[in-house]
């Protein structure tokens, strides 16, 4: 079950009974797409110039509404912005209304754990940053095993890299960027058949062209990433690096070496409505392995702290949170997540509606 920090309750006016007219009126849950049935944002019944809703929220908003049509009838809109009216306090996004009853909505975005929101926002972010000044829009593959955000040092160094190699690209043409490693030669033994460990795996077919130069049992000291290459000069490069070192190793000189590493680098043909005809740089990266359950609960968490504060007082005679399923893949287990909520875990929010598109999924008061 998922933990929130303690909230007073201080409603205002009665408090409707939980699951009675929206239960005996729509007893499914509510899986719909948006239609006619409501007074949208975007109709022209308001000064666009007074709509403080981002686009996002607008479409939740419609959404929510699409849903109270369905389920107690009527033809929805805005009553009030709240945020414009109670510019102190924390409130809920609108109050909408169908001419007999107002219902109060706060809309809030499932965008993922802290690390998947970092993993995103660094993406984002060098996705700008890395632009070349020669613009253009390109896919960049470090090794399998990089992490998100880069640290500062790494990130100037793509930077420059993709600057000088850019310019060189021409649309579906693939280059390599240039990423310094270092490392040092640690001697086992003379002992034949010649063997080289490493620190990382899947490195057995890049060694292979080593042992025929080099005699004996060593191992290739160097942490950081996966061992990355594209092209022969590059491996080659590398071959006669560790080789000058092992040389040295064998006359008693351990001291570090350096070689170049290589990313791949893809400039993307420029297509009209793509994301692909504007200046970026995509870097190609995955966070690491985590608990589907533990990630949903997590943001989950973080999202009932913000939002519950939202409803400490009643607006309206009905409280909605709407969340916003923005990344699209888990929506089965953020509904058996919100579902399970008990309603000591959301006091003064009579339902939890889930948008994932233009789908309305009713997650709670979880429907027998």
């Amino acid at each position: 079950m998922v933990e929130r920090a303690a909230v007073n309750r201080q409603a205002v006016g009665p408090s409707p009974t939980r699951g009675a007219s929206l239960f005996h009126i729509f007893p499914q849950i509510v899986t719909t797409s948006i239609h006619t049935h409501i007074v949208r944002l975007s109709d022209g019944c308001y000064n666009p110039q007074q709509m403080p809703l981002s686009e996002q929220e607008n479409h939740c908003v419609d959404c929510a509404c699409e849903f109270l049509s369905s389920a107690i009838g009527g033809r929805w809109k805005v009553e009030r912005y709240l945020d414009e009216l109670y510019t102190e306090e924390p409130t809920p996004e609108v109050v909408v209304t169908n001419g007999e009853t107002t219902v109060a909505i706060e809309v809030k975005r499932m965008a993922g754990d802290m690390s998947q929101q970092a993993y995103m926002q660094s993406l984002l972010s060098n996705e700008r940053y890395l632009v070349p000044s020669c613009g253009g829009y390109y896919l960049l593959e470090p090794p399998i095993d990089l992490r998100l955000p880069l640290d500062n040092a790494l990130r100037r160094q793509v930077k420059r890299e993709i600057e000088h190699v850019a310019p060189t690209l021409q649309p579906d043409e693939k280059g390599v960027i240039l990423v310094p490693r270092s490392g040092h030669i640690s001697f086992i033994s003379e002992t034949k058949p010649s063997m080289i460990f490493c620190l990382h795996d899947r490195c057995a077919d890049l060694f292979q062209p080593l042992l025929e130069r080099l005699e004996g049992r060593f191992m290739l000291v160097d942490e950081g990433l996966e061992h990355s290459f594209f092209t022969d000069k590059g491996k080659e490069a590398f071959y006669d690096a560790v080789a000058s070192a092992y040389e040295r190793r064998l006359e008693g000189d351990s001291s570090k070496f350096y070689w170049n590493e290589e990313w791949q680098i893809t400039r993307l043909k420029a297509s009209a409505g793509s994301g692909e005809d504007r200046d970026g740089v995509w870097i190609l990266a995955s966070t690491e392995a985590r608990s589907v359950p533990a990630s949903i609960n997590e943001n989950l968490q973080l999202v009932l702290d913000n939002a519950l504060r939202k409803f400490v007082k009643r607006w309206a005679s009905l409280h909605i949170l709407v969340l916003e399923d923005s990344i699209g893949v888990f929506t089965q287990e953020m509904q058996e997540t919100v579902a399970g909520l008990s309603s000591d875990e959301l006091p003064n929010i009579e339902y939890v509606l889930l948008v994932a598109n233009d789908q309305v999924i009713q997650c709670y008061p979880l429907l027998g």
